[in-house]
């Protein structure tokens, strides 16, 4: 995978020209782009290559939906689909391809927009059918994009149909604009799958001399802090010190803080959620006066 390619996944699947320049020259972005490794969804926002899923699904008579829909309206994603996910009207019968995810799904014309699902029904159908950590990342992007609001949301859950209702309800209720990319949602979703805690996105620290730092995602009962350490090097000797201050003076404060790199949620989430229970367990432990080692 280049560095662009890589860039992309781990920006959720989207990503502006700036933030691209960031990682890469403007000789290599277009070269990707001459290539189709990397295609141009509007001004200035670039992506992985959508139009031929989209060709794909419609010569079916179906639209793009969950993760692929996501990605044709912007939004991040923490994987994105292969094969590319689809729904088709019911009264549609035939053989389910094996290059297409396909589902099939009353299609009320209100719930389409263009060649995919609108943005409420993609955040619906991925609350629905998909994992915690797939789905919040895509409810959170919603969010945090402006594409949909909370009262939106808020709205959707009580009309959701009978199946999946449970699970949408959950994923609806704990969508939040505040995480910063669809790691930091997978890792929340890991932490919320891993403990009964309340996990919280961009959740407050308060340190010894009074200042407020905000870590990924923390819970304030047994006072754990997970960081998602992302794809980006550190630019500078004081990038790092920056960071070491930050983590003792977390550690200092009374928090446990915890460091995942993106490929740990990506590719090892029950290593992650193996760790997250296991140092809860222990913080509730000493919390009512047992021994770590206990």
């Amino acid at each position: 995978m280049s560095v662009i390619s890589l860039h992309l996944a781990q920006s959720g699947g989207t990503a502006t020209r700036t933030e691209l320049l960031d990682v890469v020259t403007a000789g290599t972005l277009k070269a990707a782009l001459g290539r189709g490794e990397v295609v141009r969804h509007r001004r200035g926002v670039y992506g992985m290559p959508l139009a031929e899923p989209a060709e794909r699904v419609a010569s079916i008579g179906a639209v793009l939906s969950h993760r692929s829909a996501a990605l044709h309206h912007g939004l991040k994603v923490l994987h994105a689909p292969d094969p590319p996910e689809a729904v088709i009207s019911r009264r549609r019968s035939l053989p389910v391809p094996e290059d297409v995810d396909l589902r099939f799904r009353s299609l009320d014309p209100d719930l389409l927009d263009g060649p995919a699902t609108t943005v409420l029904q993609t955040v619906i159908d991925c609350a629905r059918d998909l994992s915690l950590p797939e789905s919040l990342s895509v409810a959170d992007s919603a969010l945090r994009s402006q594409a949909l609001t909370r009262a939106d949301l808020d709205r959707a859950a009580t009309v959701l149909p009978r199946t999946g209702r449970a699970r949408a309800t959950r994923v609806l209720q704990l969508a939040s604009g505040d995480a910063a990319n669809p790691f930091e949602s997978g890792l929340r979703a890991l932490a919320i799958d891993a403990t009964d805690e309340l996990w919280t996105p961009q959740a407050p620290i308060t340190l010894r001399d009074g200042r407020v730092l905000h870590a990924d995602v923390g819970a304030d009962g047994p006072r754990v802090a997970l960081e998602a350490d992302s794809h980006e090097f550190h630019a500078s000797r004081g990038d790092i010190v920056r960071d070491c201050h930050r983590y003792n003076e977390m550690t200092v404060a009374g928090w446990v803080v915890l460091r995942f790199a993106w490929e740990h949620v990506m590719f090892h989430p029950e290593w992650v959620r193996e760790v997250i229970a296991w140092v809860v367990r222990q913080r509730v432990g000493v919390s009512r006066g047992s021994s770590l080692s206990a």
